[in-house]
């Protein structure tokens, strides 16, 4: 069996750094609390150009074991988008 590897694509490089948001914005400390995305909305307002993804993102915890993070998304030529993610939140056992 063969596999072929080829470059990301800068919508797949995109929608991976979407996905990290929670884990780069954690307000938490990570041996006390597990916070886990249950979902992941990326909203982009034009194609991704170019190999670099930047992410302006932000974690808000909530008492009742829900949260946010919410990430807004660059790549060379400026905006691109949003990305949101659920978050399941509680304290490690």
């Amino acid at each position: 069996m063969c596999v072929r590897w080829h470059a990301p694509s800068p919508l797949e490089r995109t929608l991976a750094a979407a996905d990290s948001g929670n884990g780069i914005s954690a307000v938490l400390d990570w041996s006390s609390f597990l916070f886990i995305n249950t979902d992941l909305t990326v909203t982009l307002h034009r194609h991704p150009e170019g190999e670099w993804v930047c992410l302006d993102a932000t974690t808000l915890p909530q008492p009742h074991g829900i949260g946010l993070a919410e990430s807004a998304l660059y790549d060379e030529k400026g905006p691109l988008g949003r990305s949101t993610q659920t978050l399941y939140i509680a304290p490690r056992a």
